[in-house]
């Protein structure tokens, strides 16, 4: 019973992979899931700076900082 069990799981698990592998949808995630109150005013701008690098110990980001 035990290994019926785990064949019987196993078999499951990858027909449900298969399935959702194959399932596409209908629109993207950033569509679907949009309201207006989640909108900026400009977009078009990174909300971090223009000159941001991602990294928190570059140079571009040390002449950003108010000195302190």
């Amino acid at each position: 019973m035990i290994v019926t069990g785990i064949a019987l799981a196993g078999a499951i698990a990858f027909g449900a992979s298969l399935y959702f592998q194959n399932l596409q949808p209908a629109e993207p995630a950033w569509q679907v899931y949009s309201t207006e109150g989640a909108r900026v005013g400009d977009p078009g701008h990174n909300l971090v700076g223009e000159n941001w690098s991602g990294n928190p110990d570059s140079a571009a980001n040390a002449s950003e900082q108010a000195p302190s």
